[in-house]
């Protein structure tokens, strides 16, 4: 199999947000701005200063429902990646569709630009870890990355990433990599979510482990990390990822969801918030902004970066920071930076197939059952020589033997 192909059907099987997202299974209705969510990120005082108007934020997943009431007319949709025409579909646009409308919920004034690039779970074609690894999809493969280009290329200034792959078998893809290098030479803030796996295995994730990505983690009301949030250095900022409403295209109304998919989503509404107002400003400078204005500023932690983003404030700092636009060179594989002054300050991160934490486990583990195993040969073999040396039942008369 392709690793290629192998991430992108990892993606629709164990896909951080599409499959850890957890939706109520009772519809309620709920007008938007009522949410607990938009008050922890002060989203009403942040109105005040931005709504996102003209701001066109991508919002990578698995297709969106245009005419979905909450939306508004305020979404359009781009090219399918999967290359396919399921838009009639009833299941058509789950996810994505949910995380347009968190999106819009912090930015009413902005515009959605909706990239298929995963499936829903209902879709006949999504597959398990274990399908895909029996019935490959390479037409999947590049879905991703030809995304983030596609958007970088069609006037997005955010790019919004409510999905990722936690494999550890082929978690880094070079070709992603150089294409989140690509939009942030052009500008382009890009968001991703954190993961849902902080409560298992906890690997480390992509999209959001690329340098420059803004890595959201999920909060719960009290501004602590949600018990399923992934814990990794690169998370930068949490956003409520707990009892959030968010569209439904079954009832046309809204449903309860929790997981890091709507904290990425919000978050990336917040960074339209700013681009709109302060249109010069680099990416790298709103990811500082960001940082820089949340609930615990001096004191980063891998569970909730450097807390509850504060769209408020964030955008009170932003009228106050001089925008330094720096811009590397991109050559033909879209390498490259747009981080504002200097670089993005993280390493490279090539080739990195597993978190450090769980190869360490792996290690002592390993070396444990190396030890009993050389342990059950020598027990067998020194029963074995004892048994050669100790003198059976000697018969009437029979001379004992020498040693």
């Amino acid at each position: 199999m392709r690793a290629g192909a192998f991430r992108a059907v990892s993606r629709a099987a164990v896909a951080l947000c599409v499959a850890g997202a957890l939706v109520a299974s009772a519809a309620r209705a709920q007008a938007a701005g009522k949410g607990w969510e938009l008050d922890a990120l002060s989203v009403p005082a942040a109105h005040n200063i931005s709504k996102g108007d003209g701001v066109t934020v991508a919002v990578i997943d698995s297709g969106i429902r245009r005419d979905h009431p909450v939306l508004d007319g305020r979404a359009s949709e781009g090219p399918d990646f999967l290359g396919e025409n399921d838009q009639k579909e009833s299941w058509y646009g789950s996810h994505g569709t949910s995380m347009a409308s968190h999106v819009l919920d912090v930015a009413p004034k902005a515009k959605v630009l909706g990239l298929r690039a995963i499936r829903d779970r209902e879709d006949p074609d999504y597959q398990t870890w274990e399908e895909s690894m029996a019935r490959p999809n390479p037409q999947t493969a590049h879905a991703v990355r030809n995304a983030i280009r596609y958007a970088a290329d069609h006037g997005a200034r955010v790019i919004s990433i409510s999905l990722g792959t936690e494999d550890p078998f082929t978690p880094y893809d070079e070709g992603e990599a150089q294409a989140i290098q690509y939009a942030l030479s052009k500008g382009v803030v890009v968001v991703a979510s954190a993961g849902n796996d902080g409560d298992a295995q906890n690997l480390v994730a992509y999209p959001v482990g690329y340098p420059g990505v803004i890595g959201v983690a999920a909060s719960t009301p009290s501004g602590g990390r949600a018990y399923f949030s992934t814990v990794h250095s690169y998370v930068d900022v949490a956003a409520p990822g707990v009892d959030i409403w968010g569209a439904d295209v079954k009832s046309k109304g809204r449903v309860s969801e929790q997981g890091s998919s709507p904290a990425g989503a919000l978050t990336a509404g917040v960074a339209a918030l700013i681009v709109a107002k302060y249109p010069k400003l680099a990416p790298r400078q709103v990811a500082d902004i960001l940082q820089s204005t949340a609930s615990h500023p001096d004191r980063h932690d891998p569970k909730t970066g450097y807390g509850v983003v504060n769209a408020a404030k964030a955008l009170r700092a932003a009228g106050k920071v001089k925008a330094q636009p720096y811009v590397l060179p991109v050559n033909a594989e879209g390498a490259g930076g747009h981080f504002g002054p200097g670089d993005d300050g993280t390493p490279r991160r090539v080739g990195q197939p597993i978190d450090v934490a769980v190869l360490v486990v792996a290690v002592v583990l390993g070396l444990v059952a190396l030890g009993m195993i050389l342990g059950g040969v020598l027990l067998v073999r020194g029963g074995r020589r004892a048994r050669r040396r100790s003198p059976g039942p000697l018969a009437a008369g029979t001379p004992p033997p020498q040693w």
